[in-house]
């Protein structure tokens, strides 16, 4: 995700300088922030009245700077957070709460729809790839 704001703003260089400024360091404290409060409550209402701009500003320097919405970012930042702790083996249902989601729901359909699979499935096949043999057999 870093690697696409980057893109995004060296492909915009069209703005006069001090306003590209402007919104570069708008959008970075609002990256900023959103990943130090990924489980909690972030809405684009939220996001605008912390940054003391408007929610209409926000979402097109935002869209311009990233190349996705601040919704989009924040459910894909929250995907990653849940794919990271079902990994380690914590249970499906806590990891909805820790990465941000409200409900169970929510996330199932969230995870399903961008993964292509079910969070149970996707640590099913997490701990069958931690249980596989190395390939050498003992002797």
């Amino acid at each position: 995700l870093q690697f696409m704001v980057q893109l995004n703003r060296i492909a915009l260089h069209t703005q006069p300088q001090q306003e590209e400024s402007a919104v570069s360091n708008l959008v970075d404290q609002v990256l900023h922030y959103i990943g130090r409060h990924i489980n909690e409550e972030l809405t684009l209402d939220g996001l605008a009245e912390r940054f003391f701009v408007s929610k209409y500003h926000l979402s097109h320097a935002f869209s311009r700077e990233v190349g996705i919405s601040v919704y989009r970012y924040i459910t894909i930042r929250r995907l990653m957070l849940a794919r990271q702790l079902l990994t380690r083996g914590i249970p499906a249902g806590e990891v909805c709460y820790h990465s941000g989601f409200h409900d169970y729901a929510g996330f199932y359909r969230a995870f399903k729809a961008e993964y292509g699979i079910s969070p149970r499935a996707f640590t099913d096949s997490a701990q069958q790839i931690k249980q596989e043999p190395t390939g050498k057999e003992p002797q």
